[in-house]
């Protein structure tokens, strides 16, 4: 069954995008879940994983690895996953979101799933772009916040998006050829591009009796 994998420049509606095609199609939508099945798989807290994600190759990591005691993280932290790092992070989310997969009916928000997941066509991977003051813009409207807020926001967290998603390849995560489909919302609506998107899930089901798996 068709998989829907959706990246976005931070504020561009991936997740209120991605809720609208799971709705329709009765889907599973994985977003911020993939943290705590991470976090179950490797045995670790959810604050562990949160913190490789945040940190994206940064300090933090660095010392946990060389600089200080384990049972200084492991009070920083909270548990004793202190050797839990980018390398096991990487291992474990490629593990939860390839199991995802083979399950299919499944839209899968971020965390490398385009990169993690092969190229098919029961694999629909989508990149949604914005100009950045119609992310900000997004991000008022959805989230009640000021603008001066809101650009802070967009500007912080697509940083961090572009650190984090080193980690799993080195291509610029906006390559359009690594897409199935780019859709840029300053152009479109999300019902426009919800209904793209459905119609290349709608190709799919037409054409695929099995699974790939």
């Amino acid at each position: 069954m068709p998989v829907v994998t959706i990246s976005r420049q931070f504020g561009a509606g991936g997740h209120t995008l991605g809720d609208i095609v799971a709705q329709r199609f009765g889907y599973q939508l994985v977003d911020r879940d993939i943290v705590a099945q991470v976090a179950k798989e490797a045995n670790v807290s959810t604050k562990w994983v949160e913190a490789v994600e945040q940190d994206a190759g940064g300090l933090l990591m660095k010392i946990c690895g060389r600089l200080v005691s384990s049972s200084f993280i492991e009070r920083l932290l909270g548990d004793s996953g202190s050797d839990f790092d980018e390398k096991k992070y990487l291992r474990f989310v490629n593990k939860v979101i390839q199991d995802l997969a083979a399950e299919g009916d499944v839209v899968l928000i971020g965390r490398g799933s385009q990169f993690i997941l092969p190229d098919h066509e029961q694999i629909i991977k989508v990149l949604l772009v914005a100009e950045l003051e119609d992310r900000i813009k997004f991000m008022m409207e959805h989230y009640n916040l000021t603008k001066s807020k809101a650009e802070l926001i967009v500007q912080k967290e697509e940083k961090r998006r572009l650190a984090f998603l080193k980690l799993f390849d080195s291509r610029h995560p906006d390559d359009p050829s690594i897409y199935s489909l780019v859709l840029n919302t300053s152009w479109i609506s999300l019902a426009e591009a919800e209904a793209m998107i459905s119609n290349l899930v709608g190709r799919v089901l037409d054409e695929y009796a099995t699974p790939i798996w």
